[in-house]
């Protein structure tokens, strides 16, 4: 049966297409048309298991080939899968789930490659099909760059709309719930990582980014209660068994940048005035996210760390490629 390889982009690095059939485009470049701020938020109601929006103007299409070259264009073909990076990632997962079913029979098992929330999207799918059904059909992944427990730069995009270094509206950044269940889990302003504290209410009320629940909400001002909720839903099903859905896979492979500054806590949050850095890849802590994998994926994964281009284009470095291969 042929080989079947494919890569799970991440946040950023997927296209759009609107409804009018537009050609595909990335965030900032919908940014600049007509009615952005609308066309982008996200819509969904009270019930949080109800994983699709209620409304969403734009289809995932396509993917940044800056990003991603050198699998663009490598042979044998990688495909690639294209999901609504701002969505919930259950979601996302989902869809994930029922595309590698759906194609069980065309081919032999999928190598991924999964960058960035890719991974998140991956492990969502992983723990939907189980460890046998995902062992079946997949035999590897490499996850590169993917912040397993979170980033403080999702946190930045919530308090300034500071998004891969540009600038969004935070009153539509506030409307993705996948940027909420990307902060971090740990403590970002104490200096034992004990809990996931920006899950929590109770730290966004006392900073007054959180209205109290019978108050008028903001978006300009607040953050959204129902995102932050889903956060939680998230976390409360991968805190434990996380990793669990892998282990049937042949392999597993970790990839991390370490070379660079990468913000990793808020001593003065809400204020975001002398964040402390870390090595990373400018968005995920390499020595944290490793040390608080599980012991098991620490002694079987191939884990690799090395100097190599910031997170953004990390899969368009050529050691990270070869290491994919």
């Amino acid at each position: 049966m042929p080989r079947r390889q494919m890569v799970v982009p991440g946040t950023g690095g997927v296209l759009y297409q609107t409804a009018a059939g537009a050609r595909a485009a990335t965030i900032f470049e919908l940014l600049t048309r007509a009615n952005a701020a609308k066309t982008l938020r996200c819509e969904y109601g009270p019930d949080l298991e109800a994983l699709e929006p209620l409304r969403n103007p734009l289809t995932a299409r396509g993917y940044m080939t800056v990003a991603y070259e050198p699998f663009g264009h490598a042979f044998p073909k990688w495909e690639f899968f294209d999901y609504d990076w701002r969505l919930d990632i259950r979601y996302s997962g989902k869809r994930l789930a029922e595309h590698l079913q759906a194609q069980a029979s065309l081919g032999d098992r999928w190598r991924l490659v999964a960058h960035s929330q890719g991974g998140l999207v991956v492990l969502a799918a992983a723990r939907l099909l189980g460890a046998k059904e995902m062992g079946r059909l997949v035999q590897s992944v490499c996850f590169v760059g993917v912040p397993f427990f979170g980033t403080v730069n999702a946190l930045l995009a919530l308090l300034e709309g500071t998004f891969f270094n540009k600038s969004i509206p935070k009153e539509v950044v506030r409307t993705w719930p996948a940027i909420y269940q990307m902060l971090p889990r740990w403590s970002v302003t104490r200096e034992k990582p004990n809990r996931p504290e920006l899950l929590a209410e109770g730290a966004w009320m006392k900073a007054r980014l959180l209205p109290a629940r019978d108050a008028p909400v903001d978006l300009a001002q607040h953050i959204d209660r129902g995102m932050l909720a889903r956060a939680r839903a998230l976390y409360q099903a991968t805190e434990t068994g996380y990793f669990e859905p892998l282990r049937e896979l042949d392999f597993i492979r970790i990839i991390q940048g370490n070379n660079i500054e990468t913000p990793f806590r808020l001593p003065q949050f809400p204020s975001t005035q002398e964040v402390v850095q870390v090595n990373g890849d400018s968005l995920v802590p390499d020595e944290f996210t490793r040390n608080s994998l599980p012991s098991w994926v620490q002694d079987e994964a191939t884990i690799r760390r090395l100097p190599s281009a910031e997170h953004s284009l990390l899969c368009s470095d050529s050691n990270v490629f070869g290491l994919c291969l």
